[in-house]
This record gives C-alpha cells, sequence and structure tokens, in this order.
C-alpha cells in the first residue's frame, strides 16, 4: 500500500530534478534534448531500481501480493484459496448491487463523466481515474461497492452544478449591467521539453482535423453577436435557461422523490447491526430478535473469566469484545493454517473433535436456527480444513462434497457424524444429539440462534503449559508480539498437517506443496486438462454421493 505513494513522491523528485539543472546550468538548452535528459534520467533511476528489486527479492524481503489483492486483477471468481473464496463479499457485484446502493445517480455520473473535460482542471481528471478504479475494482469484489458511492456523488453533482450554474448566471444576466471589456490576461510563458510539448506537437499535426478552423470561427462569431445584440442575446439566454430549469424541475423530481425514498427504505435495512435485528412472527407481530447479543453477555456472566471459547474465526471478535472471553480465532488471524485446524475440528467425527477440543477450549458455541447459522457456512469449513489435513477429506475431493447434503436435505455420512452438525441440531432433529461424556449443553438462547456448550473433561494441564509465557515464542525478549504454541497433546494432529503453500508465505523456506483446492482452481483458471480431469472426478464423488 505504501510503495506506490512511495515510488510516486520519487518520481516527482527526478522532475524536479531535470527542472532544477535546466533552470541552472542548461537555460539555452532545446526542447528537444531536454526531453532527452528527463528520458535518460528516468531509464536510469529505472534500472537503479529494478536491481535494487532484483537484490532485495533474492533476500526474500518483499511480500508477494495477498490473495485478496490477487483477486482484484484475475478474472476467475475464485483465487486459490478456500479461506478468502468463501467469503461472500469477495464475489463480484452484479446490477442489483449497483441498484440498491447506488440507485439511479449511477446513471447521472455516467453523464458527469463527460463534463469532466468540461473547464479540464487535474482536479478533474483525478476524478474520472477514481470512477475507472472504483468501477473496476467492485466489479471484482462486491464488498469495494462501498468506494462506489463517494465518486457517484461526484460525478452526479457535476451536470446538476455545471447546468443549473449556467442557468442562474443567465437569468442573473437580465438585471446585472453590461460587463465591461475586459483585457485578455497575458499567457505565461509556455513550459518545453515535457509531455506539454508533446501534446502540442501532436495537437500541431492532428488537431486540425479534430477541431477544423470552422469551429473557432463559429464560436468568434457567436461572441461578437453577444456583444453587439446583447439585449437580445440576454433575454434569449434567459428564456433557454428558464426552460431547461423547467423541464429537469419536471422530469427529474419524480426520480429524486423515489431515490430519496430508496434511501431511507435502504437506510433501515442497514441500520440493524448483525446482533440483533427485526423480525416478524407468524401472527403479524414485528418483535427484535436479539439472541447473539444475549448469548454473548450470557457467556461474560456465566463463565470463569480465564474461560477459551471456540467457535468459527466469524465470531471470534464478538466473543472477545461483547463477550470478553478469549477468542480461538479471530478476522485478524493470518494463519491459515490455524483457522484450518479450527475448522477441521468443528467438521470432524464428534469423538476426534473433542480429543482435540479439550486441550484447546473450555466452551464452545455454534449459530443455529437457520438465520446464517454455521449449517451453511460448514462446506466451508471443512473445504479449509481439507486445503492443510489432506486426510480429512482426501486430495481427490477437494471441494469436499463428502461434506455436503443430499438433494432431499438430509446429510452425507460425513456431515451427519460430524460435531458441527449435531450441535447446530442437538435435541431439534429427532436423533440428533451431542453425547454428554463430551458435551454439557448450558445455554440456548430464546429463538435458538445460538447454543453454548461446556466441553468436557478439560485437559488442566494443556491449558497450564498454553498460558505459561515460557511456551511462548516471542520475536525479541519482553516482545507484545508473541505466537503462541499448541500444546504437547496435538503434536500428533498438527504433524499431519500440510503447510497451505500461498503467495503471502514469503518468509517460510523449503518447498511447499500446493493443496488439491488450489491445484483445482489454477487448472480451472488456466482450462488445463487436470481441470477437466478433476471436474470429472468431481462428477463422479458427486454421483456416488
Amino acid at each position: 500500500e505504501q510503495m506506490p505513494s512511495l515510488l510516486v513522491f520519487g518520481g516527482y523528485q527526478l522532475i524536479e530534478m531535470c527542472d532544477v539543472y535546466r533552470r541552472r546550468y542548461g537555460k539555452d538548452i532545446s526542447p528537444l534534448r531536454f526531453c532527452f535528459l528527463r528520458v535518460l534520467v528516468w531509464c536510469a533511476a529505472g534500472a537503479a531500481v529494478a536491481a535494487v528489486a532484483y537484490v532485495l527479492m533474492e533476500m526474500g524481503v518483499f511480500m508477494p501480493l495477498g490473495a485478496r489483492i490477487r483477486g482484484l486483477f484475475l478474472e476467475a471468481v475464485k483465487t486459490g484459496n478456500p479461506l478468502v473464496d468463501s467469503v461472500a463479499e469477495h464475489s463480484p457485484a452484479n446490477e442489483k448491487a449497483y441498484e440498491l446502493y447506488l440507485g439511479k445517480p449511477r446513471f447521472l455520473a455516467a453523464i458527469g463523466l463527460l463534463f469532466c473535460w468540461h473547464q479540464r482542471t487535474p482536479g478533474k481528471f483525478l476524478v474520472f481515474l477514481y470512477a475507472v478504479v472504483a468501477y473496476h475494482y467492485s466489479l471484482k469484489m462486491s464488498r469495494l461497492m462501498i468506494i462506489c458511492g463517494p465518486i457517484v456523488s461526484v460525478l452526479a453533482g457535476f451536470p446538476v452544478g455545471i447546468v443549473f450554474d449556467w442557468c442562474f448566471e443567465q437569468l442573473l444576466g437580465l438585471i446585472s449591467f453590461r460587463p465591461a471589456p475586459t483585457e485578455a490576461a497575458e499567457e505565461p510563458p509556455r513550459r518545453t521539453g515535457g509531455m506539454c510539448s508533446i501534446w502540442r506537437t501532436a495537437w500541431h499535426f492532428c488537431g486540425p482535423a479534430l477541431w477544423p478552423k470552422e469551429i473557432d470561427d463559429v464560436i468568434s462569431a457567436k461572441a461578437t453577436w453577444g456583444k453587439r445584440m446583447w439585449f437580445i442575446d440576454r433575454p434569449l439566454r434567459a428564456a433557454v435557461a428558464w426552460a431547461v430549469m423547467v423541464a429537469c424541475w419536471n422530469n427529474f423530481l419524480g426520480d429524486a422523490k423515489d431515490f430519496v425514498k430508496h434511501c431511507e427504505e435502504v437506510a433501515v435495512h442497514m441500520s440493524s447491526p448483525q446482533l440483533m435485528f427485526e423480525s416478524t412472527l407468524r401472527d403479524g407481530k414485528k418483535v427484535i430478535v436479539d439472541d447473539y447479543i444475549r448469548g454473548y453477555e450470557w457467556i461474560k456472566k456465566n463463565t470463569p473469566e480465564d474461560a477459551r471459547v471456540m467457535a468459527w474465526w466469524d465470531y471470534g471478535y464478538q466473543i472477545t469484545g461483547v463477550a470478553n472471553r478469549t477468542s480461538i480465532a479471530d478476522g485478524n488471524t493470518w494463519n491459515h493454517e490455524h483457522i484450518a485446524t479450527l475448522g477441521r475440528i468443528l467438521t470432524g467425527p464428534e469423538k476426534r473433535c473433542h480429543n482435540a477440543m479439550r486441550h484447546l477450549a473450555d466452551y464452545v458455541l455454534v449459530w443455529a436456527g437457520g438465520h446464517g447459522d454455521d449449517m451453511g457456512k460448514s462446506p466451508h469449513l471443512a473445504r479449509i480444513g481439507n486445503s492443510v489435513f489432506p486426510d480429512h477429506c482426501g486430495d481427490e475431493d477437494p471441494m469436499c462434497q463428502k461434506f455436503s447434503f443430499y438433494q432431499d436435505g438430509s446429510p452425507t455420512p460425513m456431515m451427519a457424524r460430524s460435531f458441527l452438525y449435531k450441535a447446530v441440531n442437538h435435541n431439534v432433529k429427532e436423533g440428533v444429539s451431542l453425547s454428554p461424556k463430551y458435551w454439557k449443553e448450558v445455554h440456548s438462547t430464546k429463538y435458538g440462534l445460538m447454543k453454548v456448550f461446556k466441553v468436557m473433561n478439560v485437559s488442566e494441564e494443556s491449558k497450564r503449559w498454553v498460558a505459561d509465557p515460557a511456551n511462548r515464542i516471542c520475536d525479541a525478549p519482553g516482545s507484545w508480539y508473541c505466537l503462541g504454541q499448541y500444546p504437547p497433546p496435538l503434536q500428533g494432529m498438527i504433524a499431519t498437517r500440510r503447510n497451505f503453500a500461498q503467495l503471502e508465505d514469503f518468509n517460510r523456506k523449503g518447498e511447499r506443496v500446493k493443496s488439491a483446492y488450489t491445484r483445482l482452481i489454477e487448472d480451472q483458471r488456466d482450462g488445463k486438462n487436470n481441470g477437466k480431469k478433476n471436474g470429472k472426478r468431481q462428477a463422479q464423488i458427486e454421483d456416488e454421493l
């Protein structure tokens, strides 16, 4: 994020350095020679930067672009990282999203792009570039729709502001005195040897074809007539301005009211926080569903202060911020292998899940009830876990179709055996419950959207080992940046992990093997035969299921 800005700053220093040289030592240098001087300086600087960058790259200093950033420049929706691909906001925006968040002003903004060339200024060129970048990135990732809001507002204001400024100016011309003739300002000396020289040279040859002299003659004749016949010109301009304002009022007033109404409706829809929302019961009564916030408050009041709560990483910040308890992972967990380990534990068989969880957490919570619950996310959890634990679903099933639902809504055997399926449907579906030997349900919210289970037979030895500062790996003595370690009883499971080969792992040495999911996405993106083979294999797995 910082390097491009630094390079732009350095580029301006090179431009100024060339100008300083010209002012001090080369006042008589020709524009052509000064242009070549700039080219020579930029080539030398580019070569030096390239050489330094190559050395630093060989030393492993540079961090490659992350999966999210690379996703902004790839044609395919998938990045090859199942964790990034599981986030809904990373999908491209569609027409419905533009209609919902930008509304009809987006069409006015398209007209505003033409007005960027009216009274050209560097600020209007910036607006044009901003619009291009915002539109491109929003097409790649729907969450970046947010950067389209400001630029649509600016561009939509161009035609409205410029046209109404002109209209008011004509109306004021009826009551103002005739302006006194003003002398043309003296044109400053033209700079040579840069882009302006190249532009003027190109315009000298191409300008007559694009802007014939006759156009200037018509504009000059119009201006002369307006000065001589001002008593006719002013009322005529005022009449045209009034007609334009009346037409705009009649045609766009309804659209403006609809847009205001649309904004108010969307604002009401977006004002509900994730932890509570308004819902309508079967009898038509509207209620505020606050299961999530009440569930976290229960954890805060009824669990020990040093309790560790396991849940999918989506809820990590809420566990820490609302329940004030230690979470196992959150949105700032950069370690892909750790999140994959969490996914593998939650989607694994009940007994195997407990064997690992008892060394990491005291409680575990799940979202249930069908309102964006964990079952809807569960295939992603299994897929992410499989990217690091290839024995989870297997390399032959990179999409983890084994962990899914049949067409009739019933779970596959792998899903039916999993802790997550049993926890979400605990005592809800007939015959589905967690073993009291491993878990104890301690809280279920009013509408059943959150369930909290206590982990039975927690390993106190592992808990003390993890809490011991001596078992943390700090980058320096006394540093706040310390990496934790898994307790010794989990080392057998950790040893079976296969480090996920992602480009962000720039500090990781040695050969890294790509997961089956990554290879599948890369093959689909490249259109290779391996992708077709994996596609056939996926079809076979689906048929078997």
